[in-house]
């Protein structure tokens, strides 16, 4: 997103830097590029006319880009100003952190109109967790696949009947609905009937809920999200069966030491939390 602009042309690359098109030359001519001898020659190094070959350009291909290069240059001229850079996000060529936000908005293919409102009694790294994974940025099969990363089969380390993404590991794999059913249960509230993983991190405000209830039940949502990643990660890593029971386990007892300590004046005992007596 900057591209190089041509003063004494000392300091900017010939065919590394961008400066002449949006692309480096090594791009662009990359045959004639393969030639060159210092390949980080500066501009001035080049416009001059001086060249460094392994061996004369062939005929064919080679020369071809060479003339189309020559071509290219031949309008360069140099200055007595410094080099300097143009930032290519903006019409005026001027850097604005503004202007490098909405260049990688418009890049992402990940929404970012979701705003996730953190919760206050369940650890930062849980939170952030639950952030990564609404933005599609947890390592998942199929997160790893598109990037070229071998992951095996593909399938869900939980159920190992599907393929893994986000929404499946979280909404539709067994062993988590048989979780949601469960922390439903404990929690006395409606039955939890998620479509994606959008709809677990909304579910706390859900007119059914207890205001007072509301930032209890998000925690353990973001906790019990946090507990299918960590049995998840032990199948894939140690091979350990994925355990409902265990899980659910994990969920109870991790969310009693977190609610209990992590929040002010907090004096509930494990009895009530088991049957969340809260209020």
């Amino acid at each position: 997103m900057f591209k190089g602009s041509v003063g004494k042309g000392d300091r900017i690359m010939f065919w590394l830097d961008p400066w002449l098109k949006e692309k480096p030359l090594c791009e662009l001519f990359p045959n004639i590029f393969a030639l060159e001898v210092v390949k980080s020659c500066s501009v001035r190094d080049r416009v001059s006319g001086c060249w460094l070959w392994k061996h004369d350009p062939s005929p064919g291909v080679e020369t071809d880009e060479l003339a189309s290069l020559l071509e290219d240059i031949a309008s360069v001229m140099l200055s007595s100003r410094e080099d300097g850079w143009r930032w290519l996000g903006d019409p005026n060529g001027s850097f604005a952190v503004k202007s490098v936000k909405r260049v990688l908005v418009e890049a992402s293919p990940v929404s970012v109109s979701y705003v996730l409102e953190w919760n206050k009694w369940v650890p930062g790294k849980c939170n952030l967790f639950v952030w990564r994974a609404e933005m599609g940025r947890i390592p998942t099969a199929d997160a790893l696949s598109r990037r070229g990363l071998q992951v095996g089969d593909g399938l869900c380390p939980l159920c190992k009947s599907e393929a893994e993404s986000i929404d499946h590991l979280f909404t539709s794999c067994f062993v988590a609905t048989v979780i949601w059913q469960k922390v439903s249960h404990w929690c006395n509230i409606p039955p939890i009937f998620a479509f994606d993983f959008n709809d677990l991190l909304e579910m706390h405000k859900s007119s059914h809920i207890n205001v007072a209830a509301k930032p209890v039940i998000q925690g353990i949502v973001f906790l019990t999200l946090w507990c299918l990643w960590r049995a998840r990660n032990k199948a894939v890593f140690a091979g350990v069966e994925a355990k409902v029971e265990s899980i659910f386990c994990d969920v109870k007892s991790l969310g009693f030491l977190w609610f209990k300590y992590r929040s002010r004046n907090n004096h509930i005992s494990w009895s009530d939390w088991c049957n969340f007596s809260l209020m």
